[in-house]
């Protein structure tokens, strides 16, 4: 067999190499922003991401005639949580406020919540100023400075029975002493209720209500 000549060789090969170049292509792969993938033969538009890649021109790009592909699911981040506060208990109410309350005319004891009491006139006889005839069977309860001095020219009597100015005193409890006090009120009160008719009852339930508010402090 005789050998080939050297030019067909030579055609042989750049035949071959020209069917390969022809049987090969640049194909394009784009991601989009929203990362969606689409592969197409022509370079990917602005903003996409692209990656070359060669493929057989005789058979059709990776990806052409098929369903466009889903684009990736994005993750959602979880929700922020609030930080955990820490319940804080209220704070205690104050300790209350008493005054014990002494009457000028008879002095019978009662209780304010601020001390202040209002001056009213009363026979000078019921305070036991001196000379008087009627103050000679009442036992003395004002100060002294809540008893002026009367001067009457009919004597004694008309000093007994002329009026005078006076005011209650009162003194601040402690808060021991205060809460002691609320607390004596509170079992008078519940003593009248049982003691008490329909018609008074409301009455005294407002009262024992309001003293066990008053306590909360205590």
């Amino acid at each position: 067999m005789k050998p080939l000549p050297y030019c067909l060789i030579v055609l042989a090969g750049c035949a071959l190499a020209q069917s390969g170049a022809a049987a090969t292509n640049t194909g394009y792969r784009c991601t989009g922003a929203n990362g969606s993938v689409s592969f197409q033969d022509k370079p990917c538009a602005g903003g996409q991401q692209s990656k070359p890649f060669e493929y057989d021109r005789t058979a059709a790009p990776p990806g052409e005639g098929a369903a466009p592909a889903e684009p990736a699911p994005i993750e959602e981040s979880p929700p922020l949580q609030k930080p955990a506060i820490s319940a804080v208990p209220p704070p205690r109410p104050p300790p209350p406020i008493l005054f014990r309350c002494v009457r000028a005319d008879n002095e019978k004891v009662y209780y304010s919540e601020t001390g202040q009491t209002q001056s009213y006139q009363v026979p000078a006889g019921v305070v036991g100023l001196p000379g008087s005839r009627l103050g000679d069977q009442v036992r003395m309860s004002a100060p002294e400075s809540n008893r002026p001095a009367v001067a009457a020219p009919g004597g004694a009597a008309s000093i007994a029975t002329a009026f005078v100015t006076v005011q209650d005193r009162c003194e601040q409890l402690t808060p021991a002493e205060a809460c002691r006090a609320l607390r004596a009120q509170l079992e008078e009160n519940l003593d009248k209720q049982r003691r008490a008719d329909k018609s008074e009852r409301p009455g005294l339930e407002a009262e024992a209500i309001a003293l066990v508010d008053k306590q909360a402090g205590c």
